[in-house]
């Protein structure tokens, strides 16, 4: 997923300017072949030197605890910009990923001690594992290859190439590459900024001062940074662009002699001020957004920071569904087909309370070759206005969170907008309310069609993404794959709407998320038993997240009592991406097209052709929403005024002979 830059890219006239200099080759001799455990490979030394850009530090402590004495330097793979912004927010983002493990205080111990130097490396395009090992007695050790230092490569977990000098010539060569690489290369994390990290996550961007790279400036005034080539492309990881991109607007123009940036304890003087400026302002902002976070490991949920009960009163549950009824229910006084939208609305209720879990799913199938097109993380509500839609979203995020959840505008749907806050939310969907056609047009691309959002970076907790919109007519059948939908047909008058507004408004106040906690509880083992089915390879197996769903929902619904409404079901993935289900809406608009004047329809048995003409005065334009949204096993052409089918499909999909006449 880091594609690099390939010489088979590059264009010969550029050839010579890219491959300009010299390659330090470490010569070799093949002696033989050992299967050994890292522990073998590691053990008998005293003193560990390496250089690595793993942060499996819960292996790493493992092997620490057998040395003296350790020097690590931890690398950020994956950046190959330069900028100093860049080098920050890398430095920040790996001091904030080192401490994300228990393991972490011991390591912060050990630097108390003098036993253990952690660097973080300010050379971003450095792609060097090594490990150097010495023992009191003088005898060596080199690793070097593929493999960082953790629990994937040196537990046989994954494929690495590991290769092994145990001469002193290796040591002396490679020894003095760590030297000079942690000395110009290389900045020092403190054993303060550890164990400050460890008591609040958010302390080295409360302290960015303490961030390695403006330490070592405050202490040598002047650091100088070598440019990569014109011609190298920058990749960099998420969590670090996004940083990357808020720093850079905040620190002055640097000074450049000779292709080399040149960082003197100018550059610093304000920067420290507007950062802490903007980064109060962020958390701040933060603080209103809402973070539903999954502990997989332990099996519970917590509402910003609040633990959930996740053994809710019956009482409550009970009061859930029933709001939950009443305003489905309440739908039979709109104009239109409501028995439809009740299922609809139903159906787009299953999908949003299993939102929360399709991110760790998404990664467990895309580590398993099931892909992510399972679990979709996009929902659209559209169709005629005064449908319900923004109020039964409403009332849907408080039946997750307990709380009232602010909307987002038309105006945050952008490829960057949606990024900034899947990252800083979490569980509850984002609702973009009352989306407008044109901006949805502009970003739909970038937004929807992003697949692999948050895999690289093993996000498990992001939310989804809910649309509603008075202004879609229909959605193209690659965003309607990736996308659960439902098409609302009915509205109501505004004197039947003031009406209800009061009874609605009344009933979600009373909303809690009782229901929701009850419903977390049975998924868990059930999503338990999805990723060990994913992990087992059986090629019969299909995950269905919606049936599983579906299931916990009727088996809720029956232990308490409660009486199922007509428009419950358990449902399964070819309710949602069937396509049947895909394009309902469209079937149902050729067959009352057919009620109301088969004489619009041609049969043609020797062609096998069914021809819809539009009527006289018809918006023809509609023909291509019908087109877009009808299963591909109709084969729909639109000519002029007509939509043309296959007849033996249009029979099948319709259930409709076609055939005119007195009796039909």
């Amino acid at each position: 997923m880091e594609e690099q830059l390939s010489l088979f890219d590059i264009e010969p006239q550029q050839m010579d300017s890219v491959c300009c200099g010299s390659l330090h080759i470490v010569k070799a001799m093949f002696e033989s072949v050992e299967c050994l455990g890292y522990q073998k490979l590691f053990e008998g030394f005293d003193e560990l030197y390496g250089i690595t850009f793993s942060s499996g530090i819960s292996f790493m402590e493992k092997v620490f605890e057998n040395f003296e004495h350790v020097d690590m330097i931890f690398g950020c793979e994956g950046v190959l910009s330069d900028g100093f912004a860049t080098i920050i927010s890398a430095q920040v983002c790996t001091v904030e990923e080192l401490v994300k493990c228990k393991s972490a205080r011991r390591i912060a111990e050990r630097m108390r001690e003098g036993s253990v130097d952690i660097s973080v490396s300010r050379d971003t395009r450095s792609h060097e594992k090594i490990f150097i090992l010495k023992a009191k007695d003088g005898r060596t050790r080199v690793i070097t290859g593929s493999a960082n230092m953790s629990a994937s490569a040196f537990l046989g977990i994954q494929r690495e190439n590991i290769i092994c000098f145990d001469d002193a010539d290796a040591y002396s060569y490679y020894k003095d590459l760590f030297d000079e690489f942690k000395d110009k290369c290389s900045d020092t994390v403190s054993e303060k900024l550890l164990i400050g990290q460890l008591e609040s996550e958010e302390h080295i961007q409360d302290n960015i001062e303490e961030t390695p790279i403006l330490k070592t400036l405050e202490k040598k005034h002047l650091v100088i940074l070598e440019p990569t080539s014109e011609n190298e492309e920058a990749e960099i990881v998420a969590d670090i662009k996004g940083l990357e991109a808020e720093i850079k607007p905040l620190l002055p123009k640097v000074k450049e002699r000779d292709g080399k940036v040149m960082l003197t304890g100018e550059v610093t003087r304000g920067f420290k001020r507007k950062f802490t400026e903007h980064a109060h302002v962020k958390k701040e902002k933060q603080k209103k957004l809402p973070k539903l976070h999954i502990d997989y490991e332990t099996h519970s949920i917590s509402f910003n920071q609040k633990e959930m009960n996740l053994t809710p009163d019956a009482d409550a549950i009970r009061k859930d569904l029933s709001c939950l009824f009443g305003i489905i229910n309440s739908l039979d006084t709109f104009y239109g087909d409501y028995k439809k939208s009740q299922r609809d609305y139903y159906r787009f209720f299953n999908w949003y309370f299993a939102s929360p879990f399709m991110p760790y799913l998404r990664y467990i199938g895309d580590k398993t070759n099931y892909g992510v097109i399972y679990f979709p993380v996009m929902g659209i509500l559209y169709g005629e206005s005064n449908g319900g839609k923004s109020t039964f979203i409403a009332l849907l995020s408080k039946l997750m969170s307990g709380a009232k959840i602010r909307k987002s505008s038309s105006n945050d749907f952008t490829a960057t907008n949606i990024s900034y806050l899947k990252t800083a939310c979490e569980g509850v969907p984002i609702n973009i309310d009352d989306l407008a056609k044109t901006q949805y047009d502009s970003h739909f691309e970038k937004v929807i069609k992003e697949d692999d959002w948050g895999l690289l970076e093993h996000r498990l907790n992001y939310p989804s993404v809910v649309i509603t919109s008075n202004k879609l007519n229909s959605l193209k059948p690659d965003i309607a794959k990736r996308v659960v939908t439902c098409r609302i047909d009915i509205r109501i008058d505004k004197e039947t709407g003031a009406y209800n507004a009061k009874r609605i408004n009344e009933s979600m106040k009373h909303a809690t998320n009782a229901l929701f906690a009850e419903y977390a509880r049975r998924m868990f083992a059930r999503i338990e038993d999805m990723e060990n089915a994913m992990r087992e390879g059986d090629e019969t197996y299909h995950p269905d997240i919606f049936r599983e769903s579906s299931e916990v929902l009727c088996e809720i619904m029956e232990e308490y009592g409660v009486e199922k409404p007509e428009y419950v079901a358990r449902l399964a993935y070819k309710d949602y991406f069937g396509d049947l289900a895909v394009g309902q809406h469209a079937i149902d608009q050729i067959r009352i097209a057919w009620e109301s004047d088969p004489k619009l329809f041609r049969a043609d048995r020797k062609k096998n052709t069914l021809t819809y003409t539009y009527p006289d005065g018809g918006r023809t334009y509609e023909l291509k929403y019908l087109k877009e949204e009808l299963p591909p096993i109709l084969e729909c052409n639109v000519t002029a005024r007509s939509l043309v089918m296959k007849l033996d499909a249009a029979r099948e999909v319709f259930g409709i002979s076609f055939r005119r006449g007195i009796i039909r």
